[in-house]
């Protein structure tokens, strides 16, 4: 039987403070294997958190909490901040599509069964300063879509013949490269998969996300990028990595502080992450946000959920790909008016 979710701190007024809130235990019981890797990056000095934000009585500033990804993922994450504002979850975190793992050759014989189509990466950054790697990334740049405004992206994606997901995804990527790249770059975006339901972990809030790497050129559209999104997914490319994330259980802490050192890559050897962390209800709130923790090699840290009709959408940079601190708001602005339609993406 999975342990419950422990959440430490009480419900709280609305506050505009940069204050972080830790969520959960320091030490929870159990050994997560993919939080392993996580380990490994704050061996070297790469934060692991996670940050989840409220927006609450009208401000444009979210309440930040913050969580360990060495002991949660993303969806447990959001689950602790939504139960200091009273939410509960009696039958558990939310689940993936799949309900069961697959074998090996049944993972061999999609990957050859199904056609993949996507270019090789090409990372081309503007101005790459990787003598930075070792400052702390700032806080998100966020902001809250009305409900009007989350209802016209909706409608924006199926005028487009994708979904919001990856709509949000392909306007996301073109927000990025207009000013932190040069033409013709191809970015690497890691896309999580939530596995719950079809894994089960010693905790129902330790990590349980696979995925895989979507590439992305300039002289793509937005079908284009569902396409690859969908072989991706029949080739089920997110089981070779869940099953990679758990090589702890093979080799122990110290083979995974090996393997990270040697896989980690150099700064901006990676675009970054992409996550569309669901939709959620919470009374009492006008909406949530949350962004990944990144790091050198992966600067650029992309996330959107929904909570009570109201879409947040938040931008992250290392300052690896933003020395100057000045990029993610223009990054924000430009995204936001994409994903509505109101500039092209």
């Amino acid at each position: 039987m999975n342990a419950p979710l422990y959440i430490p701190v009480k419900p709280h007024a609305p506050s505009a403070s940069p204050y972080i809130i830790p969520l959960g235990q320091v030490h929870p019981a159990g050994t997560d294997y993919v939080g392993m890797w996580y380990t490994s990056r704050l061996k070297l000095g790469i934060d692991d958190r996670m940050l989840y934000g409220t927006f609450s009585g009208g401000s444009a500033t979210p309440q930040w909490y913050s969580a360990s990804h060495r002991y949660y993922d993303g969806i447990a994450g959001i689950a602790m901040m939504m139960m200091t504002h009273g939410a509960t979850f009696p039958d558990g975190l939310a689940k993936g599509r799949e309900s069961s793992a697959p074998s090996w050759r049944t993972v061999w014989k999609a990957g050859r069964a199904t056609p993949l189509s996507a270019p090789s990466p090409r990372l081309r950054w503007r101005d790459l300063a990787p003598e930075l790697e070792r400052t702390p990334a700032p806080l998100p740049d966020t902001l809250l879509l009305t409900e009007a405004e989350t209802r016209q992206l909706e409608a924006t994606a199926k005028a487009a013949g994708v979904n919001s997901t990856i709509w949000l995804l392909w306007t996301a990527d073109r927000a990025v490269r207009a000013h932190v790249c040069e033409p013709g770059a191809v970015l690497p975006w890691v896309y999580p998969v939530n596995l719950r339901g079809a894994v089960r972990c010693e905790r129902d809030s330790m990590n349980h996300c696979g995925g895989f790497m979507v590439t992305v050129s300039d002289d793509m559209d937005a079908v284009a990028v569902r396409q690859q999104v969908s072989a991706r997914l029949a080739r089920l490319e997110h089981w070779r990595q869940w099953w990679l994330l758990n090589l702890g259980r093979l080799v122990g802490q110290r083979g995974i502080n090996l393997l990270y050192r040697w896989s980690r890559g150099k700064p901006g050897a990676f675009a970054g992450s992409y996550s569309n962390v669901g939709d959620w209800s919470v009374p009492g709130i006008d909406g949530i946000i949350g962004s990944a923790p990144g790091s050198p090699a992966y600067p650029v840290c992309i996330t959107t959920m929904s909570c009570n009709g109201r879409r947040g959408l938040a931008i992250r940079l290392h300052p690896v790909v933003d020395r100057q601190g000045d990029k993610a708001a223009r990054i924000l602005a430009q995204w936001r008016s994409a994903v509505l339609g109101l500039a092209a993406g």
